[in-house]
């Protein structure tokens, strides 16, 4: 129940961050329908980048966590971007991977046909092999079947993984919006060192960062360790301390 609520301290403490960095009209949120609906109304229109997830999460093979997505998309704003993870290996067994594709062309076909843009997350299973090259394949086989999602999301690649993957995007997809990196709940300062490996790298146009910034603050909030106002100027310092990592890697 503490939840929305929750929420909507997050986006006050994005927001002032974003004020104070001079980032308001370069600044974005990912929030769902079900417990971010508030913090959605009140974003909307403010010229924010707005993510918006589809999948159940942890679901594997992968779900949608409101049904069919054609019956979503007709009561969305067109600024809301269509998010959708996905827990995929080139090593998976023939029907999963076949089961996971054929949903993942669904959602794709069906923005086409609403005008909404697609981020699609590609994250390798913590069970499996995990390798930059595993990633680059896990593109390209996206790629293959047809999807071409007007944004990536993935973990941080090495100096020459970026360049790998940028050279795909360029032949597969010019118009490609590019990539965000995740964060995976890593520690500050490895993403420190994950933005710094994809400095020069044009593709990569930001960060998309979550449990690292408001993880721990929003625990004390929960227990009540912390009040409102501690909450927020919390994670509006954390937010601040990516940014300007972000920035001393060259790109603003």
């Amino acid at each position: 129940a503490s939840i929305p609520r929750l929420k909507l301290l997050l986006l006050a403490a994005a927001e002032a961050a974003a004020k104070e960095a001079g980032l308001e009209q370069r600044s974005g949120i990912r929030a769902d329908g079900t417990y971010g609906q508030s913090s959605l109304n009140a974003i909307t229109g403010k010229g924010w980048w707005i993510g918006r997830p589809i999948e159940l999460p942890g679901s594997r093979p992968l779900r949608l966590e409101h049904g069919n997505i054609g019956s979503q998309l007709i009561d969305w704003p067109l600024e809301h971007v269509v998010k959708c993870l996905v827990f995929y290996h080139p090593a998976d067994p023939a029907p999963l991977r076949a089961e996971q594709d054929a949903l993942l062309l669904e959602v794709w076909q069906a923005c086409n046909k609403s005008g909404h843009e697609l981020l699609l997350e590609v994250i390798l299973p913590a069970t499996m092999p995990r390798s930059d090259e595993l990633y680059l394949r896990a593109i390209s086989r996206f790629y293959n079947l047809g999807i071409y999602p007007d944004w990536w999301k993935l973990p941080p690649l090495s100096a020459d993984g970026w360049t790998a993957l940028s050279e795909i995007i360029e032949r597969r997809d010019p118009h490609c919006r590019g990539v965000v990196i995740l964060g995976l709940d890593a520690p500050a300062e490895q993403l420190r060192a994950d933005f710094k490996a994809a400095a020069g790298q044009t593709v990569v146009k930001g960060f998309a960062v979550g449990r690292t910034l408001f993880g721990d603050a929003s625990r004390a909030w929960l227990k009540h360790d912390i009040d409102d106002a501690q909450l927020v100027a919390r994670i509006r310092d954390n937010y601040l301390q990516l940014i300007a990592w972000w920035r001393e890697r060259g790109q603003a």
